[in-house]
């Protein structure tokens, strides 16, 4: 890399060369070894004459402390003219270093910059899916909740419909109690007014059978069968067959009894009717 005009390194490499060389020329009559004549004085302090007598931080030792700290030159200053050229030379490698660096400074400052845009970029992007993720997880809390109260409303219908139609099989089991019941209970009344009527008619047909009855006394059968035979007899003659044939008995004449009683029939039989 070509050295910047003006700068530092620039005037201490022009410096050292000049100084090199005039040491090569003052000792190549002397020595004629000049790698070896450059190493020494390459390890040599540059002005060991003047080393102790830098007076600048005597009044400010803490400024050779702060150029240090902010810069890393402090020593570098207090101790240059002991030092060789060797280890300026290492102050020389630093600025070139630093130059590379400064040289290369927009390229990095860029790839920084990019580099913190697209950190940026990739927040801005985890907040947007956040955001969004935030935005689904309440969707999906919605949803879930939804369908848990559909599912509890579901399951209050179901009860609500077992609870229906258990009043409704209850109900109608009970209309079907109530219906065998009151079937059962006509039967039984039926049955009851069957039972009433019949004892009823049993207890009149036996008052009737008392207060009227049916057959005449055997006495008196006969005494009319008697003078019915008679009565043909003498009508008819003892030679007639119609004199003696069966007749009907005069107990019970032909038409039933006249009035209900055996007494009436034998008063008009005996009348002649």
């Amino acid at each position: 890399m070509a050295d910047k005009p003006n700068s530092f390194a620039s005037a201490f490499r022009s410096a050292l060369v000049k100084h090199n060389e005039n040491s090569r020329k003052s000792s190549a009559t002397d020595t004629p070894d000049i790698p070896k004549a450059f190493a020494d004085r390459a390890n040599a302090p540059i002005a060991p004459s003047v080393t102790g007598l830098i007076k600048s931080f005597d009044s400010a030792p803490e400024m050779q402390g702060l150029l240090n700290s902010y810069f890393g030159i402090g020593d570098f200053l207090a101790e240059l003219p002991g030092m060789t050229p060797n280890q300026v030379a290492q102050m020389a490698d630093q600025l070139d270093q630093l130059n590379i660096l400064l040289d290369n400074l927009p390229a990095i400052e860029q790839n920084l910059r990019s580099y913190i845009e697209g950190v940026v970029k990739y927040h801005e992007f985890v907040n947007r899916c956040v955001k969004e993720g935030v935005s689904g997880i309440k969707k999906v809390d919605q949803s879930v909740l939804d369908i848990f109260i559909a599912h509890k409303g579901y399951l209050g219908d179901q009860k609500k419909l077992a609870a229906d139609s258990s009043t409704s099989v209850a109900q109608i089991d009970n209309e079907v109690d109530n219906y065998v019941n009151l079937q059962e209970h006509k039967l039984q009344e039926a049955l009851k007014r069957s039972a009433k009527k019949l004892k009823a008619e049993k207890e009149k047909e036996t008052s009737k059978s008392e207060t009227e009855p049916n057959e005449k006394p055997v006495e008196m059968v006969a005494v009319l069968d008697t003078r019915a035979r008679l009565k043909r007899l003498m009508q008819y003659g003892t030679t007639s067959p119609k004199a003696f044939a069966p007749t009907k008995s005069a107990a019970v004449p032909e038409g039933g009894f006249k009035n209900g009683t055996a007494a009436n029939s034998v008063f008009e039989f005996l009348s002649g009717k």
